[in-house]
């Protein structure tokens, strides 16, 4: 705790734009503010439990770096429930999180997805941390649901994009959020195809939804990463940067909220 406050760190949902998260992380530990609690969805279930493990957050941008869509596009068999088997991914998180279960990470963390025989969210943080999280970014259709237990999971963010409430549940008086926002795909409306309807349908869910939002922490940090895609990691460097940015912006009100003196930032 810093001045006596738990605080939480909330990473939401975004693809490829989840690699701005590593420059929110970065700018925080370089300015001494670890959190006692991460809670993370889809990409920020990725970038969360790989930080709360200990990997190095310089070390995983250079090797973010080296990762081109190819390298985790695992095209399986449609039938199953998605385009891409996940398995792939899966393999990195679980080098990137040393094959840690919740219980052994250097940070509390937690993870959601969405079951999608109750509808209901479901808070991973217990078991293999690899496995939650391949549950947490199976984008519908795009990936396999994750089975685990029996059940069949998806991507969180169906559900809730920004999960701030399982911090709050967890003791946590201040929350900082990295929120990517709605990736909104290109819509022409003379002329769509029933995937565009799709995905421009789940666009409007999904906004409308975080905008619903009450709790969207107490620090809520957007870096602008809206130019890349679901998987392409063309432009991390950029990503990155963006979220240093905006945190940087955000440390006044950070340490104010701490009861700190903010940081004599250079010029």
């Amino acid at each position: 705790m810093i001045h006596g406050k738990k605080i939480g760190l909330c990473l939401g949902s975004g693809g490829a734009r989840g690699l701005a998260h590593i420059g929110v992380l970065q700018v925080l530990e370089e300015n001494g503010i670890v959190p006692d609690v991460i809670s993370g969805c889809s990409a920020g279930a990725v970038f969360g439990s790989v930080y709360a493990a200990g990997t190095n957050l310089y070390l995983l941008e250079k090797f973010m770096g080296t990762v081109e869509a190819r390298d985790v596009m695992d095209f399986g068999i449609p039938i199953h429930g998605g385009f891409l088997s996940g398995d792939r991914i899966e393999e990195m998180v679980m080098t990137l999180t040393h094959n840690l279960s919740f219980g052994e990470t250097k940070i509390p963390f937690v993870c959601v997805a969405t079951d999608l025989i109750s509808g209901e969210k479901k808070v991973f943080e217990e078991g293999k941390l690899h496995r939650a999280v391949r549950a947490s970014m199976a984008v519908p259709g795009v990936f396999t649901p994750a089975v685990i237990d029996g059940s069949y999971y998806v991507d969180g963010g169906v559900l809730e994009e920004l999960p701030v409430g399982v911090l709050r549940d967890r003791g946590c008086d201040m929350v900082i959020t990295s929120d990517l926002g709605i990736k909104r795909n290109f819509f022409d409306p003379e002329h769509p195809s029933p995937i565009d309807i799709l995905r421009r349908s789940s666009d409007i869910m999904q906004a409308q939804m975080t905008i619903r939002q009450a709790d969207k922490g107490d620090v809520v940090i957007r870096p602008d990463a809206s130019f890349m895609g679901l998987l392409n990691t063309n432009g991390y460097e950029e990503s990155v940067a963006a979220g240093r940015q905006k945190t940087v912006e955000a440390l006044p009100r950070i340490f104010e909220l701490l009861g700190m003196d903010p940081p004599k930032l250079e010029q």
